[in-house]
């Protein structure tokens, strides 16, 4: 405390006085320091906030055409013999160990079972990464006839034609609607098959043929017989396919290792891929 003493006869006729008081501003904008800091603190524990919100890609139609837009995909599995004749993969379950029965009345084993389309950043398997899983059940798709216990029956087959209507699932992409967290536009898919019968995965193998113009057609029968030709092979060229993104249109296309475009009039073809005798 400070004592000031004022002596009236010393300025009679002035009423001001002035009094000198000390101020302390240490503590001045405490509030503001303690905000500050709780922001830095909230934003090291949570990190930066980022923009993940998600669009819906689907298939971009056809060339020359508005309204075609169908993604068509067929899945052949092997059925036994010789590695060199391209007829032994067939599209049909019963090839994959199914009964007519239980594809005819959906049992669990079938109803349970799925294709999975996994699309990655690179087809290199060191450094690859899954970002996006697309899931087509073996509820969907095209029909058949065969015979179960002497009559004709109608029966699911691996070829799907996915669009808007109908069959959609498996048709939509979803993946970010912006850039800024990731900047990616082109994924490299493959295939496998889930067969609840076995609960093993079934690898598939991207289509080709034997030129430049019959680029789609076959599995391992049209490679070389020699050594372990149908074994030993470049890999990045017989699983990926490619598909590509246009954040703009919310579309995407897929091509094979030629650049040709697939699934709208040419089908994305897989084939099971058989693994070297043990």
């Amino acid at each position: 405390m400070n004592n000031f003493v004022i002596r009236q006869d010393i300025i009679p006729n002035d009423k001001q006085i002035n009094i000198p008081v000390q101020l302390t501003w240490d503590y001045l904008g405490m509030d503001l320091a303690i905000d500050e800091y709780e922001t830095q603190v909230i934003t090291e524990v949570i990190g930066v906030g980022r923009d993940f919100e998600v669009s819906r890609f689907s298939h971009a139609p056809a060339t020359g055409t508005t309204d075609n837009t169908q993604a068509n995909y067929e899945f052949y599995f092997y059925s036994g013999g010789s590695l060199d004749d391209i007829t032994n993969w067939r599209i049909n379950y019963i090839s994959e160990g199914f009964t007519p029965q239980e594809i005819f009345y959906y049992s669990n084993d079938f109803s349970n079972s799925f294709f999975k389309l996994d699309l990655y950043d690179t087809p290199d398997e060191k450094k690859q990464k899954n970002y996006i899983t697309i899931i087509i059940p073996t509820q969907q798709g095209l029909k058949m006839d065969t015979q179960m216990q002497r009559t004709t029956v109608s029966i699911k087959k691996p070829q799907f034609v996915l669009d808007f209507i109908g069959d959609k699932e498996g048709f939509f992409i979803y993946w970010l609607k912006g850039r800024t967290f990731l900047d990616i536009d082109t994924f490299y898919m493959t295939a496998k098959f889930y067969n609840a019968k076995t609960g093993q995965f079934t690898k598939m193998m991207t289509g080709h043929g034997t030129n430049s113009v019959d680029l789609t057609n076959g599995p391992q029968a049209y490679l070389p017989s020699i050594g372990q030709g149908k074994y030993n092979f470049d890999n990045t060229q017989y699983f990926y396919y490619t598909v590509k993104l246009d954040y703009q249109s919310q579309t995407y296309q897929i091509f094979n290792t030629h650049n040709q475009r697939l699934g709208t009039n040419i089908p994305i073809k897989w084939y099971e891929y058989v693994n070297p005798p043990q």
